[in-house]
């Protein structure tokens, strides 16, 4: 049986008034005293609240729908929203269940077409163009599109219209009841204002009375375990909407409401129809608790979702609507498992059998829409624990399979927002793919579309928390990309645009942990930026601002994995901001205790890469952080850190942000080796780094971060050579860097920094007795025109005195 007698569709600008009324006249027409309402009515500003996926949750309503009532007016005739809900509507329910109520405009049928006449500025969807084998029920509702007098006469009567074919009875009966209900109501209203707890505790006693009383109490029961349900979902709902609500508070109130809707559900006869919504309120209540942050809720919530769904499939293996919702309900364990303990192979495997499940309603009916978008996701959700396990390209073919199924789906429909948004969801995926594997201009293409994409839709419906959400996220990682191309003041300006998105957004509900997250993410983004533009004292700022959010979130879950990561990386940052600012013994501190979070998470899962690399990075911090005060305790830590990342590079070679941390792991070893006095020691190690570097620069040309870095192993490697008095060695390593640094300073040529890393080198390659003369004479025409450009600082015009002393002192 259907979770809603009708789904009510409008365009939300005009009609909402009329829509509450209508909902509200219908649901009371006919309603029994014992119940709050005759019809359960859904209308999406009241019903739906913002969910991960806007239009799944719309086409669940109306799958579970009985009757679609479309107010039509030319604003609804030209939302992409109700022209959708029609379409999907007459694939699957049929236009004989759609009901047309008019708000405005002006319908005519046309018996020689048998069709309503047309005009631009018609009310019906262009769906709806010859759909109707015969005139249909209408009624002409437009006198009252500003709403409606609850007591009004004339509109109840109109309204009777509609909630006599929703309960399949003749008008006049319906009208004859109603005014028996409303005396029978006056009657029993003091009874009536029981609680539902006292309806429940009333039929489970009534259960247990003497046989003579058995099916009065089972009618009784059926009624207060379906009012139970129907409460668990209304609630569910609401407190997601709701913002202000302690969450603890929120939290009793919804363990005490499922206590006793299990009570009530094994009290009594556990009928398909009961079963099922009792499913339905368990998956709106697994939502809630993913808002709210409590993963062991919404694990447990799921968990008898899916428990109940295959109960109902082992009695009716063929329907299809179960075996969909049950693979909902697996995704969703899959969700809360991967959030609550962190571990991606176990994600994986649920995610995979809710895809078998989703594969074979595809192979029985291929030419669905819905199951193949069902498809998709599951494969989205499939490469995104494949990507966290490290297998990349695993991971890259299921992103594409999913992109193709969704590029196809929006050929057929090209006007269909949603679709849209699926596929910005999945080149958002490809683009992290090709971040992970340097391609870094391709990503940087990809998050340009990907943004356009999303500032369209939030443009076509800015009330969709989603697509808001989804245009911070595009600007999040867009703007990690460009600091990885340094282009520094363009990646700010990108996360100032994002953080003022979340921002807003969190600010409309305070109980959505999700949007606290992101916003203390969006906090960090903006601090990296001011820490490498080398403003610690604002980096500082917005790394605390992003710790506060966090350490309140850690405080009310600490048994999600995540966020007490979450806090490590906060605890790192606001460390490496307080070393920035010269205070190293604050800043260890915070090391020490983002350390201490790292050791946790890794002795829960010592397989986890993810783990075993914060833990590498936690003793890289404290390593670099006591390099001038405790030697023997940094070499220590980067010896902890090397065999970590040792370890993970070794495990997977493809990953390229493993082989950069492994070459800096080797590169803090060589560089206290050196300072030791350990050069040929150092030396060792750098080179050891150097194949590392040149693999990383090659999988990428374009990133001018990985070419510097290639470029100053090489010169810290020339550098030692010369002072071992091996300059033949020292040449060919100092022109490999030399070659680097020019094409960086040909293709910005305003960069100060790679002139004077030009400058440097050529000083190096001189003494190292690479034509001296020539090498001195270009490092000071370039240092001279950085002196009449003004762009010197005090210190680095020295360098001209050195040089002219340098070729003075040249012998002839």
């Amino acid at each position: 049986m259907a979770l809603y007698d009708a789904f009510i569709s409008y365009s939300h600008a005009k009609d909402k008034p009329i829509a509450a009324a209508l909902q509200s006249a219908v649901q009371k027409l006919g309603k029994p005293w014992y119940r709050r309402r005759a019809l359960r009515i859904f209308r999406d500003d009241t019903s739906l609240s913002a969910t991960p996926q806007l239009w799944p949750s719309i086409e669940r309503a109306l799958a579970d729908s009985r009757f679609l009532i479309l107010l039509a007016s030319p604003e609804a005739a030209a939302s992409h929203w109700v022209g959708k809900e029609v379409s999907y509507w007459l694939e699957h329910k049929g236009a004989d269940t759609l009901l047309i109520a008019l708000t405005d405009g002006t319908l005519v049928w046309d018996d020689a077409s048998g069709d309503f006449g047309r005009h631009e500025t018609g009310p019906l969807p262009a769906a709806l163009r010859g759909r109707f084998p015969s005139e249909p029920k209408w009624e002409d509702m437009s006198a009252y599109r500003g709403g409606a007098a609850p007591r009004d006469a004339k509109f109840i009567d109109l309204a009777a219209n509609f909630a006599a074919a929703i309960h399949g009875l003749p008008k006049e009966d319906l009208l004859s009841q109603e005014v028996r209900q409303q005396r029978r109501a006056l009657m029993l209203a003091w009874s009536a204002a029981g609680s539902l707890f006292v309806i429940g505790g009333l039929a489970v006693w009534q259960w247990t009375l003497a046989a003579e009383q058995r099916n009065r109490a089972e009618r009784t029961l059926a009624t207060a375990t379906r009012t139970t349900d129907t409460l668990v979902f209304d609630l569910a709902q609401a407190f997601r909407r709701r913002t202000g609500m302690p969450v603890d508070l929120v939290q009793l109130i919804l363990k005490r409401v499922q206590e006793l809707q299990t009570q009530l559900s094994e009290a009594g006869e556990r009928t398909p129809e009961l079963l099922r919504l009792q499913a339905v309120a368990l998956d709106e209540l697994y939502s809630t608790y993913v808002s709210l942050g409590d993963s062991k809720s919404a694990l447990e919530t799921a968990e008898r979702g899916r428990a109940i769904l295959e109960s109902l499939l082992k009695a009716a293996p063929g329907n299809i609507q179960y075996q969909r919702d049950l693979a909902v309900a697996i995704n969703n364990i899959g969700d809360a498992r991967f959030a609550t303990t962190a571990k991606w192979d176990e994600a994986l495997a649920v995610y995979r059998q809710a895809m078998a499940i989703i594969e074979k309603l595809v192979t029985a009916l291929p030419n669905s829409a819905i199951f193949q978008r069902d498809l998709s996701f599951c494969l989205n959700k499939i490469a995104d624990m494949l990507l966290v396990g490290g297998h990349r390209d695993e991971a890259l073919a299921s992103y594409r399979r999913s992109l193709s199924i969704t590029e196809m789906l929006a050929a057929k429909e090209p006007r269909r927002l949603d679709l849209q948004s699926d596929l910005a969801f999945t080149h958002n995926r490809i683009a992290l793919l090709l971040s992970e594997t340097g391609r870094v201009a391709a990503a940087l293409d990809e998050y340009k579309a990907i943004v356009d994409i999303r500032e369209k839709l939030v443009a076509a419906d800015a009330r969709n928390s989603t697509w808001q959400r989804d245009l911070f996220l595009g600007l999040s990682r867009m703007g990690d990309v460009l600091v990885t191309l340094a282009r520094n003041a363009e990646a700010l300006a990108t996360f100032t645009r994002a953080l003022s998105i979340i921002e807003a957004l969190a600010a409309t509900d305070l109980l959505n942990t999700q949007w606290q997250r992101d916003v203390s993410i969006a906090h960090d983004q903006i601090g990296d930026v001011r820490l490498s533009a080398r403003e610690p004292q604002q980096a500082l700022e917005s790394y605390r601002k992003g710790f506060a959010i966090r350490e309140n979130l850690v405080a009310l879950h600490p048994e999600s994995l995540l966020w007490q990561r979450d806090l490590e990386i906060s605890h790192n940052k606001i460390g490496d901001a307080l070393l920035a600012s010269g205070k190293p013994a604050d800043a260890v501190a915070a090391f020490e205790a983002g350390l201490a979070i790292a050791q946790k998470l890794a002795q829960v899962d010592p397989n986890n890469a993810l783990w075993q690399g914060d833990l590498a990075a936690c003793f890289g911090k404290i390593g670099e952080a006591v390099t001038a005060s405790d030697r023997p305790r940094a070499r220590a830590a980067f010896q902890n850190a090397l065999a970590i990342r040792e370890t993970l590079a070794e495990r997977d070679p493809a990953n390229l942000n493993w082989q950069r941390d492994l070459a800096v792991a080797y590169e803090r070893v060589a560089s206290l080796t050196y300072g030791d006095g350990d050069k040929e020691g150092a030396l060792a190690i750098y080179r050891t780094a150097l194949p590392v570097r040149k693999k990383l620069a090659a999988a990428d040309p374009d990133n001018v971060q990985r070419q510097r870095d290639m470029a100053t192993n090489l010169d810290r490697i020339g550098s030692i050579l010369i002072e071992l008095e091996r300059k033949d060695e020292a040449r060919d390593a100092l022109r490999e860097g030399l070659a680097i640094i020019e094409r960086l300073a040909m293709a910005a040529p305003d960069s100060i920094q790679w002139q004077l890393d030009l400058v440097t080198v050529l000083f190096k390659l001189a003494y190292a007795n690479d034509d001296p003369r020539a090498r001195l004479e270009q490092a000071r025409d370039i240092i001279r025109k950085l002196e009449a450009d003004g762009k010197l600082s005090a210190a680095q015009k020295s360098w001209i005195e050195l040089i002219d002393y340098s070729l003075a002192n040249l012998p002839n």
